[in-house]
């Protein structure tokens, strides 16, 4: 029997390295296109769903289908997975949102309009560099690399920002401290 997808969901975060400045720094240039990638994808959803509930982060999966939610257990294991390992509130929100749509996913007869999975990108993001969090001036930051919050519309896009596989992000951040090494900057931030 395959593993349903909220257990690979699930599995991927307990994976996850949360406090990892080695991956912020390491992958500065795919993290910020990833995230920008991820504000592409959730705004198509914005869009089918009339406009989001909140925005960058909701969970889509709850707009869609209110009626399918998490199994209880699984939920409470998440949510203590969650406060054991995840610093900020709005992570917290990102992943009970990977998790729910997950869920969804694995729910037989639903039936979802043809776009790319929203969260795919938000979790490859936490994976190449753990947790992130927007700041003051409606950014996320990736170690100089900054990627504004704009309203839903804007990120609105039929191209993807990124490749999703390994070997281009792994280019990404290859030209990225190349370029930095030729200008003489560092390539790790302080």
């Amino acid at each position: 029997m395959s593993k349903s997808l909220t257990d690979a969901v699930m599995e991927r975060l307990a994976d996850i390295k949360w406090t990892n400045l080695e991956g912020h720094n390491a992958h500065v240039a795919s993290r910020a296109r990833l995230m920008v990638e991820y504000l592409r994808r959730a705004s198509l959803w914005a869009e089918v769903l009339g406009g989001p509930p909140k925005w960058p982060i909701f969970d889509i999966a709850g707009a869609l289908a209110p009626d399918v939610q998490v199994d209880a257990e699984l939920a409470e294991r998440l949510e203590e997975f969650l406060l054991a390992n995840v610093g900020g509130i709005e992570t917290e929100n990102a992943c009970h949102a990977a998790v729910r749509w997950a869920t969804l996913r694995d729910t037989p007869g639903v039936r979802l309009p043809d776009l790319p999975d929203p969260f795919e990108p938000l979790l490859l993001v936490y994976e190449r560099g753990g947790e992130v969090i927007a700041d003051e001036s409606r950014a996320f930051n990736f170690g100089g690399r900054a990627v504004r919050i704009k309203p839903w519309r804007e990120h609105l896009s039929t191209e993807p920002a990124t490749a999703l596989d390994p070997a281009t992000l792994d280019g990404l951040d290859d030209a990225y401290h190349q370029d930095r090494a030729r200008r003489g900057s560092p390539s790790a931030p302080n």
